[in-house]
């Protein structure tokens, strides 16, 4: 049987939250469309948490008496969000799977008050579209005759005893089963041409580094299936001024010689301005903690004040 708890990377006595904060950090990490190799990985942290996840079946689990007879259905909702098939429905005979065309990553910088007003962000990428010339087939093709169009080899290795089958993609065709013959001559018969895309979309307030969104049908064009799905990651970048850690909101707050006289000072929050005052005991080593003024998701945030002191000593 295997060791869930070793795959997830927690132990026995794990709460459930501590549970899912490990399993959402390697689902991010393994995930295959942002690690093709992590595919097989990504299955089994999925497995895992589809039992650890459940107290009933946590329990049966732990009492070694597991019955995987209905997993994969918890994650059936999940896989179609993403837009890709669930990986375990292979086990229950559904073979009606539609071709798969890799999705294509793009990378965003916002700021930490970016992601809290949950701003609009445009950009500029660069995918491939069909080439007009011809519609995105490349050219003229034939049935590759090394693999007689399946796209795969298959090599038997063994003896009479002990035979094995391996698969592999047909490099004369790369997969596709055909072969160009006659290139197209405004693509090269590689079916695709470049374009720059504009996108406009809107930030979920709360964003952070490591976040995916996906939109469909924006990546680039695999003929014959079409365009594949856009996936958004964010990189959270902090400024001077502000800082995201978690759900707390963080300012810096820089203070002359002058501003150290004051009795309070005022924090541009995004809600509005708040002022506050100095406590009596100023220790910049101390930020000052406002509650329930960090982020609005699950959990509410609190804005912590970071007092920095600069100015010119003169003698």
């Amino acid at each position: 049987m295997k060791d869930y708890y070793q795959i997830l990377g927690v132990d026995k006595k794990s709460s459930n939250d501590e549970i899912k904060k490990a399993y959402r950090k390697l689902s991010k990490q393994y995930h295959p469309d942002v690690n093709p190799q992590g595919e097989e990985k990504f299955k089994e942290i999925a497995e895992a948490y589809d039992i650890l996840g459940d107290d009933n079946k946590r329990k049966s689990y732990d009492m070694g008496g597991m019955d995987m007879s209905g997993f994969g259905s918890a994650f059936e909702e999940m896989f179609k969000s993403m837009g890709r098939d669930n990986p375990f429905t292979s086990h229950f005979g559904n073979r009606n799977r539609r071709p798969q065309v890799p999705d294509k990553v793009i990378q965003v910088d916002i700021t930490p008050l970016e992601s809290f007003q949950s701003v609009e962000k445009e950009v500029n990428y660069r995918r491939n579209i069909a080439c007009d010339g011809c519609n995105g087939s490349g050219g003229e093709k034939q049935t590759c005759i090394t693999c007689n169009g399946s796209g795969h080899i298959q090599q038997v290795f063994g003896n009479a005893f002990f035979r094995q089958v391996q698969t592999t993609v047909c490099t004369t065709c790369h997969g596709t089963g055909q072969k160009v013959i006659k290139a197209c001559y405004g693509c090269g018969g590689s079916g695709v041409k470049p374009e720059i895309k504009n996108l406009k979309f809107k930030i979920p307030h709360g964003s952070d580094s490591g976040d995916f969104y996906r939109l469909d049908g924006l990546g680039d064009y695999h003929n014959p299936v079409g365009f594949g799905n856009l996936l958004v990651k964010i990189n959270m970048t902090n400024t001077n001024t502000w800082e995201k850690m978690g759900n707390d909101l963080i300012y810096i707050n820089v203070l002359n010689y002058e501003e150290l006289k004051n009795d309070d000072f005022t924090v541009p929050h995004p809600d509005g301005e708040l002022k506050l005052k100095f406590p009596e005991m100023f220790d910049t080593t101390v930020p000052l903690r406002v509650k329930n003024k960090g982020f609005k998701k699950d959990e509410r945030g609190d804005l912590y004040v970071r007092n920095v002191v600069k100015f010119k000593r003169n003698f």
